[in-house]
């Protein structure tokens, strides 16, 4: 949960984030949130590879099995993809928003600073009968205190911008949970 403010509006956001720790210090970010903001628009925001990847799958699997059925003839796959687009859309669905660094700083302590670039808004607006997809990104830093066993305390302030508004401010806190402990919590919870 988090909130602050954008351009000349105040907002509040609630949603899922996950981190995919690729090396010891290195995460992978996704995020999935709901804004609202105080001058009636709402916002979802997702990664990129959300957006841009099932409609490959789809484009790449109606294609192949075109391409299958007309083997006889030279006929070229739908868009040209064939099977291959639907390898490129499961890779493309899973790239992250952003990533992060991590640095421990004491006792079940961490500090990350994170970068995410690769997201897209979903912008409604009822009450002017708008609605658009935009770019996004944010940039910021987040600490993680480990509570108890796997549960985390998550704090954080970032910078967030959406493409046609200005650069928003805000902070948060939540709550997580780890799957796998991180290698400076190894020592303090050998499970």
């Amino acid at each position: 949960m988090s909130g602050g403010l954008i351009d000349s509006s105040g907002y509040i956001n609630g949603g899922l984030s996950a981190e995919y720790m690729v090396f010891k210090r290195f995460g992978l970010n996704y995020n999935l949130e709901f804004q609202h903001r105080t001058d009636k628009y709402n916002h979802v925001h997702a990664s990129v590879g959300s957006l841009a990847g099932p409609p490959l799958i789809v484009i790449g699997l109606i294609s192949g099995l075109a391409n299958s059925e007309n083997k006889s003839s030279n006929s070229e796959s739908v868009f040209g993809l064939g099977y291959l687009g639907t390898l490129i859309g499961l890779l493309i669905t899973v790239l992250p928003d952003g990533v992060s660094y991590h640095f421990p700083i004491g006792y079940k302590w961490d500090v990350a600073p994170y970068a995410n670039v690769l997201g897209f808004d979903w912008i409604r607006n009822r009450e002017k009968g708008y609605s658009e997809f935009k770019y996004s990104c944010s940039f910021g830093v987040r600490g993680t205190y480990l509570i108890k066993d796997r549960m985390t305390a998550i704090g954080f302030i970032e910078t967030r911008k959406v493409a046609s508004t200005g650069w928003g401010i805000g902070a948060g806190i939540g709550l997580g949970y780890l799957f796998k402990l991180r290698e400076n919590d190894k020592q303090d919870n050998p499970n």
